[in-house]
């Protein structure tokens, strides 16, 4: 193994990473079939890598390779260091794979109770394990981010716009903000008295974060979407050399044609009301 590929199989591969790329890139044009035929190619190649990702991470380490070591431990005494009673002890695992099983019963309807069971032992022992994980790091940690100092005692540089602080304006005031935020935020999803008075300024103030925290948050989501526009746009101009054939230009030309012909032959319009 050199780590190199076959000079077909790497130029096969740049073609079709330029072709499933502007098949993709097709749909904004309209919904068209060289881009559903893509999609579920992709659905389905992501399905089986999974699976198979599953399979060796999760199905074959934790229950095949137990059972085996469990029924030679059994059979002949020993297995690796294991005792019989350790492979005794792997056969339980027989009872997890009988409640994955019938996690399947939901695709008979008659059967499709069956899943219940495996399905509220999975969300209760999911809850229990994850309880205090999620309550720490979601309750009790965001309670300790926000009691932050406003000011640190001192004389040394002290801030003119606050006597005896010793921190950076810029910490100073993004504490400030912080805490001022938080409070806003939870005065106005308090709903147990009317939002009059310095009730409802506070409510007002956290509506204004709320909508700053939104609008941040969508703009860092396009700003990613973007990225990855970038990211596709470079693996294009990447592959598109002589020594591949150019696959960019012939690719898109193959995608436009294929376009055209379903337009024109097998795609009608929508009647107008």
């Amino acid at each position: 193994m050199t780590g190199t590929y076959d000079p077909f199989v790497e130029t096969l591969g740049v073609w079709l990473v330029c072709f499933f790329t502007l098949a993709v890139f097709s749909f904004l044009y309209r919904d068209n079939p060289i881009y559903k035929a893509v999609e579920h190619i992709y659905v389905g190649v992501a399905a089986g890598y999974y699976f198979y990702q599953a399979f060796r991470g999760t199905i074959y380490p934790n229950f095949v390779l137990h059972v085996m070591r469990g029924t030679r431990a059994i059979v002949q005494g020993q297995a690796e260091g294991w005792t019989v009673h350790d492979g005794w002890l792997a056969q339980w695992r027989w009872g997890a794979a009988v409640l994955g099983i019938l996690l399947l019963s939901r695709l008979v309807p008659r059967l499709s109770w069956l899943s219940r069971w495996p399905m509220a032992l999975v969300v209760g022992a999911f809850a229990g394990l994850n309880l205090t994980g999620f309550a720490k790091a979601n309750f009790i940690d965001q309670i300790a981010g926000t009691m932050l100092p406003l000011a640190a005692g001192g004389s040394a540089q002290a801030l003119p716009f606050w006597p005896g602080a010793t921190a950076a304006a810029p910490s100073i005031f993004n504490h400030f903000v912080l805490v001022v935020g938080v409070v806003t935020v939870l005065t106005y999803f308090f709903f147990s008295t009317p939002r009059t008075g310095m009730l409802g300024k506070m409510g007002t103030v956290g509506i204004w974060f709320v909508m700053m925290t939104f609008g941040a948050t969508y703009g860092s989501i396009v700003l990613a979407r973007i990225s990855l526009l970038i990211g596709r746009a470079t693996t294009l101009l990447d592959a598109n050399l002589p020594k591949y054939g150019y696959p960019a230009y012939w690719c898109a030309l193959l995608v436009l044609l294929a376009i055209v012909v379903w337009r024109l032959k097998f795609c009608k319009d929508e009647q107008q009301p």
